[in-house]
């Protein structure tokens, strides 16, 4: 009976019926059983009531009736930090540690209480341990988000001591992109993928230019380096619209060059009627003579550089494929 007053207990929290999952849970703290697993869920329904320091109480009866329990101490550091009690909540997270090395999100927040605490550098390292476990564990999402989030620390760092953030620096390149200073724009997005080899915005920027200058390869290398950049940082969209782009900007170099080329081709010589076999066959198939050479002056741009007899062929071919 007891597992079952938890278990609907549990339910309405998910549901935001948190005095109903409350009233359950205090049911199931009356068979005196599992109060560890109870108490904890208590408490976790009070957190979502926004009842932070029952929800503290609970945490702390439950730690009373098994001391080892890493998710207790985790959510009793959420709810000290949700309460300002910072140091509260690092010791909890240091007891964490200390039962378990690789108990990821317990890294990421030590990671904000550094933030908010100023301590950037600190951040940064608990948030590079965070990547090692997905790393292990192979989970590429997360490991994405914890590059990202040192990328952004990393700004805030800067910010803070007065300096001028990547992104800060970008508007000043594409103000002077909007003034025709392409030459000026293009060195300084040089200098700041130096300082910084995964800003994705940096590559897309400069592949921009490369593309206004007509350097269209080093553009397009540029575009598909931002593309890889924003998929690492876990900014699927932004890396798959920069590759759609990388794609058309390839399909318009090949069209242009098939175009060059055919107008360099000597045309189909047009004539009144079939000159040989082949072209008669044609022009029964369709039954007028300026289609059949129409049908065969595509082909020819599509496929340059074959022998007329192919083209006619090929015509031929599709013609009786298509009515099959």
């Amino acid at each position: 009976m007891e597992q079952e007053f938890l278990q609907q207990g549990i339910d309405q929290v998910r549901q935001g019926n948190y005095e109903t999952a409350i009233a359950l849970f205090n049911r199931a703290i009356l068979s005196e059983n599992s109060l560890d697993l109870v108490y904890y869920h208590r408490g976790l329904g009070y957190y979502e009531w926004g009842k932070i320091e029952q929800a503290i109480a609970d945490y702390d009866r439950s730690l009373n009736c098994n001391p080892q329990q890493v998710k207790v101490y985790f959510s009793r550091a959420t709810a000290f930090l949700a309460l300002n009690n910072i140091q509260s909540s690092i010791i909890d997270l240091q007891i964490i540690f200390s039962l378990d090395p690789d108990y990821d999100k317990a890294y990421k927040l030590r990671a904000n209480i550094c933030i908010r605490l100023g301590e950037y550098s600190q951040a940064i390292d608990y948030l590079k341990q965070a990547g090692k476990i997905y790393l292990a564990r192979q989970d590429k999402e997360s490991c994405r988000f914890c590059i990202a989030r040192i990328r952004q620390i990393e700004q805030q760092k800067i910010e803070a001591q007065g300096g001028v953030t990547n992104q800060a620096f970008l508007q000043q390149i594409e103000q002077k992109v909007s003034q025709g200073n392409l030459g000026e724009a293009f060195r300084d997005c040089n200098w700041l993928i130096k300082l910084d080899p995964y800003d994705a915005q940096a590559y897309q920027c400069r592949g921009n230019i490369s593309l206004e200058l007509g350097e269209y390869d080093h553009g397009k290398q540029d575009l598909r380096q931002s593309a890889q950049c924003f998929r690492s940082q876990g900014n699927i969209a932004a890396s798959e619209k920069l590759e759609r782009r990388c794609v058309e900007l390839e399909l318009n170099q090949a069209y242009d060059k098939i175009v060059a080329k055919t107008n360099s081709m000597p045309q189909l010589i047009r004539t009144s009627h079939p000159q040989n076999s082949l072209q008669n066959q044609l022009y029964v198939l369709v039954g007028n003579w300026n289609i059949a050479q129409s049908l065969v002056e595509r082909l020819m741009q599509r496929y340059p550089g074959k022998a007329d007899v192919w083209y006619w062929e090929k015509a031929i071919y599709d013609i009786k494929r298509d009515r099959l």
